[in-house]
């Protein structure tokens, strides 16, 4: 009864001292924000882009005239981040269009500000179960300076939402890792939100999760209703897609994407719908989501309904490519995506905040090409040691792979599936990878500890 006890009262601690640093890291980036107010870009913008400008958002005009009808109408991405959108339109009253779109993306900032706090309590969460309390807090600060971390907090699409997701869904695994008989609502609700939130997330992501989970030795019966619960649910969604468009997926993004990771350009994309001739036969009745060619800030609606078969053609153009490269062609076109995906995340644009930060060039050299890489590799180096056995074999097991599936699915899609950005999709794992790193520095420190203490004097 008292070890339970005592259990019970450090998991209430851990959690107490998750939600601090999580509120410390909201404020903590409202008075970065504060700080560099003057340098902001119209007064308000840290980035050149606002949410409208996005090219996987459509535009407020509809969100706000139609939040339903739009958000039942996309096809480029999950519903997710226009829902949010779609409700912030609906809070504010002002019939200026333009100015709905700054009040707007003022409210984004501060939902990423909130969502930046919940990454570092996270990270302080994960780490005060395997380390001491002191140093989880230490290394959960650690990362929320990190300069792509302040960037994605104000670059108004999907990167942070996600990264956050990936590190509670891997949060929730290695909970489960520990208890194959937990719950598995947490690892749910995680797998569930990326689907609608992330479009690198289709429908095998959800079988992905599931064979995860019986990897790690959850009873066969509750694997079968974690995949009827989150199949179910995705599937509803992946029905509605393609009765109403013919995808079986949350986006049609996926032909631009594809050809941009064979190395062609997309000018042809974008300069589509400057022909008048594409979609002038389209019903009436279409809702506005489906036929606005451009947005408010003049940027193409890519939700319009003509994209689905551009992008199907794109796809096509795609497959083309991939046959007639040769393959030592195909192995540099690849190899030059990974030297992007290795570049500092937080260089993916201009940045007020970032651009300034003293401390930016130091991180920068240890999150990118050699120094990231190379502390990956020895950080699975430590933890091989760490487990092996008596006769000196490595022991990895089914529920060692639970974890690394999910990094390895991630990881190969950010680098086969598109060009050009891989930067800003490789901090989808970087709060995850550097959990796994700190983990087992810290581990190593304790055991240098120990041996050194243990010397005779």
């Amino acid at each position: 009864m008292v070890s339970g006890q005592t259990g019970a009262a450090r998991d209430t601690s851990v959690l107490v001292l998750a939600l601090a640093v999580a509120v410390a890291g909201f404020f903590l980036q409202l008075i970065l924000q504060h700080v560099m107010r003057a340098h902001a870009i119209g007064g308000l913008y840290y980035q050149e882009w606002s949410s409208e400008h996005m090219i996987q958002t459509v535009s407020i005009q509809d969100l706000r005239a139609a939040p339903l009808r739009s958000l039942v109408n996309l096809h480029i991405q999950g519903p997710t981040f226009d829902a949010i959108r779609a409700f912030l339109a609906q809070m504010w009253p002002t019939s200026d269009l333009s100015e709905l779109v700054r009040h707007v993306d003022q409210s984004l900032y501060l939902i990423w500000a909130a969502l930046y706090g919940v990454l570092g309590g996270l990270v302080s969460l994960w780490l005060s179960r395997t380390t001491r309390p002191a140093f989880a807090v230490a290394a959960a600060v650690t990362f929320l300076v990190h300069p792509a971390s302040i960037f994605y907090a104000t670059l108004l699409e999907t990167t942070l939402p996600s990264s956050v997701l990936i590190l509670w869904m891997y949060y929730s695994l290695s909970r489960l890792r520990e208890n194959p008989n937990g719950s598995l609502v947490s690892l749910g609700l995680s797998a569930l939100g990326l689907f609608f939130t992330r479009s690198i997330f289709q429908w095998p992501s959800i079988v992905m999760f599931a064979v995860c989970v019986m990897l790690i030795g959850v009873p066969r019966r509750r694997v079968l209703l974690f995949l009827l619960v989150c199949g179910g649910v995705a599937g509803l969604y992946v029905g509605k897609q393609y009765y109403q468009f013919g995808v079986l997926s949350t986006s049609s993004l996926s032909g631009l994407n594809l050809t941009h990771s064979v190395g062609l350009g997309d000018g042809d994309y974008f300069r589509y719908l400057q022909d008048p001739q594409v979609g002038a036969d389209l019903p009436s009745a279409l809702p506005a989501v489906l036929t606005r060619r451009t947005k408010l800030d003049g940027t193409p609606n890519l939700n319009h309904i003509s994209y689905l078969r551009m992008n199907q053609h794109l796809l096509d153009v795609y497959k083309e490519r991939l046959r007639a490269m040769p393959i030592p062609s195909l192995v540099r076109n690849y190899l030059q995506t990974v030297q992007i995906y290795f570049q500092p995340s937080s260089r993916f644009t201009p940045h007020v905040i970032v651009d300034r930060l003293c401390w930016r060039e130091s991180y920068d050299r240890v999150f990118s090409y050699p120094v990231f890489p190379l502390l990956i590799v020895a950080a699975g180096i430590a933890w091989m040691a760490a487990n092996r056995s008596r006769h000196g074999a490595i022991r990895i097991g089914a529920a060692d792979l639970a974890l690394l599936v999910p990094a390895l699915y991630i990881g190969l899609i950010s680098v086969l599936a598109d060009k050009g950005e891989n930067m800003r999709f490789k901090f989808f794992l970087e709060p995850v990878l550097f959990v796994f790193v700190a983990a087992r520095f810290y581990a190593l420190g304790s055991l240098a500890n120990r041996r050194r203490t243990s010397l005779p004097r």
